[in-house]
């Protein structure tokens, strides 16, 4: 099976701490590298993402044929999607045991979802 793991942010909630001070309340470098290799070494993680706080995205949607693309803010929310992981777990409770392990969740929101569909599914389907 097959998860995303999403990793909410909060810019208003982590406002005045460095970057150092987020490593360090995260477990450290030396934790979340060892997590990581542990979980590659197990094949259960299987991509890490992490995004650019939101302000440089683009919406591109196609009217009447022409792609319009489009840069002005897109929620009013303070929360917004900061980063994610594939897992690969033989079953949702590793997953959400690892979830759990990941140690932004300490103070960032971690969401799992079960990922229905990827790129070998994908192309299985396509014939490829």
């Amino acid at each position: 099976m097959k998860f995303l793991l999403l990793i909410h942010n909060n810019l208003e909630a982590l406002k005045g701490f460095t970057e150092d001070q987020l490593v360090e309340l995260s477990g450290g470098r030396e934790h979340v590298a060892t997590l990581a290799r542990d979980l590659l070494k197990t094949g259960e993680l299987v991509s890490v993402l992490g995004l650019n706080e939101p302000g440089e995205e683009k919406d591109v949607q196609l009217v009447a044929g022409t792609p319009v693309i489009s840069d002005r803010p897109f929620l009013e929310t303070k929360e917004y999607l900061a980063g994610a992981m594939v897992l690969h777990c033989a079953s949702v409770e590793r997953a959400l045991e690892i979830a759990a392990m990941i140690p932004l969740a300490q103070f960032r929101r971690v969401q799992l979802r079960e990922i229905r569909l990827d790129q070998d599914d994908f192309l299985a389907e396509l014939g490829e």
